[in-house]
């Protein structure tokens, strides 16, 4: 479908915008993937070691919370009373095998950049039999270590959100958010419409009602939870005061950018797909 009497002009001015919009977000998104993975390094290295990444003892390896144990009850049909050591071996195996599934990724993408000729992977394996955390964390995606992250033991998780603010669960999902936008920039994909699957829970989010986001019937938010939004959201979160103001900077010079080559729909129109509505710029204030 399109739009009566749009030009050329618009629609590579909209493009334009989406590849700047998409550079920009990468930018910010690359410094707390770096501060992440800086992070979860430390973390495990102080706890382990810089070479005991592959062992199952270093992980969580035992039953899951208590949120876990009901999903499976209701999974198998099992009693939480009755059935309780039952389901705590479930959660168990569940975890083991997650975390064997990790160590083998690791092994795989170590052999991977060992046939890459890797220098600094190669190195350390040549010299020492092994790679520390410290380079592995920049060898493996950001997905996977997150992965890592979500696999780690409940303790050091609690550490690493410490040093973000925030609560390892609400961590473990701005990291998910941002790894998808990661692979969006990464292959140059369309940007400004970015939806997740996952959702911002709000009420962790001190002030979120600043934004005046509108509201289904419900009373659950429409955007800003999901999409472009809701990624500033997390930059304000994570980001440093210098870097965000920054942020927001060129955010403003794209939009301005684009709504001097716009006739036939409105920058705002553009702004509203993206979840950013005209109190957009409260995101300071969060």
């Amino acid at each position: 479908m399109y739009k009566a009497g749009v030009t050329f002009d618009e629609i590579y001015a909209l493009y334009q915008f989406d590849r700047e919009l998409r550079h920009v977000f990468l930018k910010y998104l690359l410094k707390i993937e770096t501060h992440f993975k800086t992070e979860v390094a430390h973390v495990f290295s102080r706890e382990y070691g810089h070479d005991n990444y592959l062992k199952l003892e270093n992980f969580h390896n035992t039953a899951s919370d208590l949120s876990a144990l009901k999903r499976i009850a209701a999974q198998k049909k099992l009693s939480m009373t009755k059935d309780i050591d039952e389901i705590k071996r479930v959660s168990a195996g569940e975890n083991i095998a997650d975390v064997t599934r990790l160590i083998g990724d690791i092994q795989q993408e170590i052999a991977r950049q060992l046939r890459k000729r890797n220098e600094m992977v190669s190195h350390y394996m040549t010299h020492h039999g092994y790679i520390p955390m410290w380079v592995l964390v920049n060898v493996l995606t950001f997905g996977k270590v997150t992965t890592f992250f979500l696999n780690m033991k409940e303790a050091e998780k609690i550490d690493i959100a410490r040093q973000f603010n925030l609560q390892y669960r609400e961590l473990h999902k701005y990291m998910t958010m941002l790894g998808f936008a990661r692979n969006k920039c990464a292959h140059d994909e369309r940007f400004y419409d970015i939806r997740f699957s996952q959702r911002l829970h709000t009420k962790s989010i001190p002030n979120f009602s600043i934004l005046n986001l509108p509201k289904d019937k419900s009373g659950s938010y429409l955007k800003g939870t999901n999409d472009a939004c809701s990624l500033a959201i997390i930059f304000k979160r994570l980001l440093s005061k210098q870097d965000f103001k920054e942020f927001m900077y060129s955010v403003e010079t794209t939009r301005k950018k684009l709504s001097k080559s716009l006739k036939t729909i409105s920058v705002d129109d553009v702004l509203n797909v993206m979840g950013f509505t005209q109190h957009w710029r409260n995101i300071t204030n969060l």
